[in-house]
């Protein structure tokens, strides 16, 4: 579910077989769920597909915006908090709280745009 409407988002209308191929690429480890890494290489292989800055700054927005609901133009810490320990389950505290303070490069308790897309962009090891 989460996949597609991240899909969607972006600007594809994937089917669901296209969609459960997608899922099978990218999931590396084989859980079944995209863990963080994947869902950053998953976006930077639809971006790297298109060089054009315009273009890939507009997918980018598109995809922040569906964490960012209350269009603040920033994602909460909870939130944040929330997706991150979900796509990286089991997490301690601990590396929860550490994935969060490099995230938030400026301090903010929240990441806004610029910081997402450094995100977004910076290759996954």
């Amino acid at each position: 579910d989460d996949l597609g409407e991240i899909m969607r988002a972006m600007g594809f209308r994937p089917t669901e077989e296209e969609l459960k191929e997608l899922l099978l690429e990218i999931d590396e480890d084989g859980s079944g769920e995209i863990e963080f890494g994947e869902f950053c290489q998953l976006c930077a292989t639809f971006l790297v597909e298109d060089p054009d800055m315009e273009t890939m700054k507009r997918e980018l927005k598109d995809a922040f915006r569906i964490y960012d609901k209350e269009g603040l133009g920033y994602i909460t810490t909870e939130t944040l908090r929330g997706l991150i320990g979900e796509l990286l389950a089991p997490l301690t505290e601990e590396e929860l709280e550490g994935i969060l303070e490099e995230l938030d490069e400026d301090g903010s308790g929240s990441m806004d745009f610029d910081e997402f897309c450094e995100m977004m962009m910076t290759k996954q090891e």
